[in-house]
């Protein structure tokens, strides 16, 4: 008579152990070199302070070099010029952003950036785990949206250095690089599902998804549609 065989359980620490760890330095490089590995390191544990912390300090250093530059200045005297602004108004902004208020820019820009990477974490855990059926922790989901804001700051520093040498924010680094500085709407939001680093960085995070939900590639990019979607959208307002 054959006797049943039962699977051992496998606990969650046996699981952990079995993964291969990466340490903090070792996933912000592997995240550009080898994600793949780097997201089956973060399924067991999970990092969200050290790349946030990373993207905090890298939105303050590019707002103080954009205060620097004047670039905000010169854009928002531009768009109040073309309204028809008084000359008035026009000086007083100019003299305000002239002076410490231009540093408001520099401390807001991190507090919006971890209210996006929050929202980015509640998007990625609806669309996984409460439409396609994943069973991870919001922890998850928001150390994917930091790693892939990690990418993006390959995206911002390149704005960045278009902004100053044009000497203006409005800048497109997808198809409206060939198109001019004066975009529809629609010829914006084309621009932005263009651009192959904001892609790049999209990828990376439908990649985390599909790694450590152990589902596939399409599956990420799923979860990371409503984002994108959104950023798209967003890009209508842009100029």
């Amino acid at each position: 008579m054959e006797q049943e065989r039962q699977a051992i359980p496998v606990s969650p620490a046996e699981v952990a152990a079995a993964t291969p760890s990466m340490s903090a330095a070792g996933t912000l490089l592997g995240i550009f070199v080898k994600p793949k590995a780097t997201f089956g390191a973060l399924s067991a544990k999970p990092r969200i302070l050290v790349p946030i912390l990373c993207l905090v300090v890298f939105q303050l250093v590019f707002g103080l070099i954009l205060a620097q530059t004047g670039v905000i200045e010169s854009d928002t005297v531009a768009k109040l010029e073309a309204k028809g602004a008084p000359q008035e108004q026009i000086d007083a902004v100019s003299t305000a952003l002239g002076g410490p208020l231009k540093y408001v820019a520099v401390v807001s820009g991190p507090i919006a950036l971890v209210f996006v990477l929050l929202l980015s974490g509640g998007l990625l855990y609806f669309m996984a785990n409460l439409m396609l059926g994943a069973r991870l922790r919001y922890a998850h989901y928001l150390s994917v949206a930091a790693y892939g804001g990690i990418v993006g700051i390959v995206d911002q520093a390149v704005r960045l250095a278009l902004s100053m040498n044009k000497g203006t924010l409005n800048v497109s680094l997808g198809i409206g690089a060939f198109l001019g500085d004066d975009l529809s709407v629609p010829l914006r939001m084309l621009d932005t599902i263009t651009d192959p680093l904001l892609l790049w960085a999209t990828g990376i995070e439908a990649l985390g998804v599909a790694v450590i939900a152990k589902k596939g590639f399409g599956f990420g990019l799923l979860a990371v549609l409503p984002g994108l979607v959104l950023a798209i959208a967003l890009s209508a307002f842009r100029g």
